[in-house]
């Protein structure tokens, strides 16, 4: 006798019997109990899930001498014959083959004869989105209102093309992709009847190279035993014949990349480069292998999605246990544009091996609230050596604590001229004493007061104000505790979590920004959210007041007006456009009655 295949040799022939697909399974069961059987269904889902085993177990129950039942007998003349697969009742159509108008009237006349032995004629269809569209239009009339005695079964991978007029004359069901570990049992009891000792990293391997089909994978764990024989089969052995990465491999590459061991992964690549793998290959394990990482280090609810053995598990757990996940996450996006690349590329290991150098090099964020204690940390710090006004300003006291002369204090007066870079000579505009430094090649700075860096206090009695060991007072430990639930907040909150805090003898005092932002804080002091929040972090009676930052924001705003108007002009827009310039510098003439101080940066 030829030999029979794993595939053919182990295939369900109950509903009993088919795994992973118990929605299906108990539904046909239950129509056959209630005699609720429908005249035309149609099994949709991927290769290998069990579509056509379970069209073929349909057949049985139906037809079985002593049903029709759920439960066929299986030694009855009628499930012999489905079983061996001449049975005169039961018609399998292959699709692709005989797709034309003319097959299907070919159908259409022998519907009409009664079944052999059996209660019903029932006509498998395999492929059925391979037929024309003038042989579904054929069959529309039969399959919407066949014989009594006549089931048709349509199997499909691709539904979407299926007339949506076919569709709403038939009973859908869709078949899912079998879990790995239901077809690694289901392996393992095949392998221990062939007499072949795998093991569980083994037959999980074969599960997930399987991709949720029952058939593929069967079909690898047949050409496994064929290499390896009888008894033992050894992972590197089961590696080997299905051309897969060595699973050390990838975690000496996880292990170089976690641990910033660059060298480690090149010589991951070199091996596996020498083994003849394929890079693409390479890559998207290393995706697959990323991921089941990054699930192992949270919790344990997402830790069930991990589809490894526990010993891999435990090993990868090992190898990233000290590494963030948002370090693994970033490395993860990294690798899966390093993928695609590879997959493009005529020198795959090049890229690769260049991509190591970014992939190791990514370290952990800091987190944002350590990044906000810090600003708090400097703004305090510099508000106390300024003397407690929220910006700090340099000592300008002359000898014997006197005040220079206002003329000493000012900066000299540029020269007063706009300079205009282009093809032409050189122009000279309005004569200006002010200087601006590159306002227009960049945006200009916020109104919004940010952290200063820390001055340099040149004043005896301000250098133990800034003292990093000084006490910190209650009322601001509590204000940085109020700015991050603040910050967590998020929206409009955020202007009053980046105000400038002064503490006052009843409470504080926040500095924002006048114009919008003052009155969107002003909007959002007077919900009740943000009272609540004050009682909770400060207490019931702290006094929150909200004011205007210092006249040098709203200097700068009217200065950045200024700026725009000169450059608005039609003659100064007409000058450039005519000598093809570009403006690098400008300088505006002081306005009417003002000093000439230089403007505020």
């Amino acid at each position: 006798m030829s030999y029979l295949a794993i595939a053919r040799k182990y295939r369900p022939a109950t509903f009993d019997e088919i795994v992973g697909q118990d929605h299906v399974t108990r539904t046909l069961k239950n129509a056959i109990t209630s005699g609720r059987v429908h005249h035309a269904f149609l099994f949709c889902g991927a290769r290998g899930v069990g579509k056509t085993t379970a069209a073929r177990a349909l057949a049985k129950a139906l037809n079985c001498a002593e049903g029709p039942k759920p439960e066929p007998c299986g030694v009855c003349t009628s499930c012999e014959e489905v079983a061996k697969g001449n049975s005169p009742d039961l018609i399998e159509i292959d699709g692709a083959s005989n797709n034309s108008v003319d097959d299907i009237r070919s159908l259409r006349e022998t519907v009409g004869y009664a079944p052999t032995t059996g209660r019903y004629k029932v006509y498998l269809i395999d492929e059925v989105h391979m037929l024309s569209k003038a042989a579904f239009n054929a069959l529309l009339k039969t399959l919407e209102e066949p014989p009594p005695h006549v089931i048709f079964l349509f199997a499909t991978t691709e539904p979407e093309k299926i007339l949506e007029t076919i569709l709403s004359r038939v009973q859908r069901f869709d078949f899912k992709r079998i879990p790995a570990q239901v077809v690694a049992d289901r392996l393992k009891a095949i392998a221990k009847a062939e007499g072949a000792e795998l093991s569980d990293a083994s037959l999980r391997t074969i599960a997930r190279a399987g991709e949720g089909s029952m058939r593929d994978a069967q079909s690898l764990l047949d050409k496994v035993i064929s290499f390896g024989g009888s008894g033992v089969i050894s992972d590197a052995q089961v590696a080997e014949t299905l051309g897969l990465i060595d699973r050390s491999l990838l975690h000496g590459m996880l292990g170089g990349l976690v641990k910033s061991d660059p060298e480690g992964c090149l010589s991951v690549i070199d091996k596996v480069y020498g083994y003849g793998y394929e890079l693409s290959q390479f890559t998207l394990e290393l995706l697959g292998l990323l991921r089941h990482a990054t699930f192992l280090r949270m919790s344990d609810a997402v830790r069930k999605h991990v589809d490894l053995s526990e010993d891999e598990m435990s090993a990868l757990h090992e190898i990233v246990k000290d590494c963030p996940t948002d370090v693994l996450t970033r490395q993860f996006r990294e690798m899966l544009e390093v993928h695609e690349q590879v997959v493009r590329s005529q020198r795959p290991r090049i890229v690769l091996e260049m991509a190591v150098v970014r992939l190791t090099d990514i370290r952990p964020a800091l987190p944002i609230d350590a990044l906000m204690q810090r600003l708090e940390d400097l703004e305090r710090r510099t508000r106390h050596g300024g003397g407690g006004s929220g910006r700090a300003r340099p000592d300008r006291r002359g000898p014997r604590g006197k005040t220079p002369p206002r003329s000493a204090q000012r900066s000299p007066a540029p020269a007063r001229h706009t300079a205009i870079k282009g093809d032409g000579p050189t122009a000279s505009l309005t004569p200006t004493p002010q200087e601006i430094p590159d306002v227009v090649n960049r945006p200009p700075d916020p109104v919004a007061p940010t952290a200063p860096p820390e001055p340099e206090v040149t004043t005896p009695e301000a250098s133990p104000e800034a003292a990093p060991s000084e006490a910190v007072p209650e009322e601001e430990r509590s204000w940085v505790t109020l700015t991050q639930a603040l910050t967590q907040k998020g929206g409009d909150f955020l202007i009053l979590a980046q105000a400038i805090c002064e503490p006052t003898d009843e409470g504080l005092t926040l500095r924002i920004p006048s114009g919008r932002k003052l009155a969107k804080a002003r909007q959002v002091a007077s919900q009740e959210l943000w009272l609540s929040m004050v009682r909770e972090h400060l207490g019931q009676h702290v006094s929150v007041e909200l004011r205007p930052t210092q006249d040098t924001a709203t200097e700068s705003e009217q200065h950045r007006e200024r700026v725009e108007r000169f450059l608005s002009k039609p003659e100064h827009r007409r000058i450039q456009k005519e000598l093809n310039a570009t403006i690098e510098k400008i300088w505006l003439p002081e306005e009417e009655g003002g000093q000439s101080d230089d403007p505020p940066r």
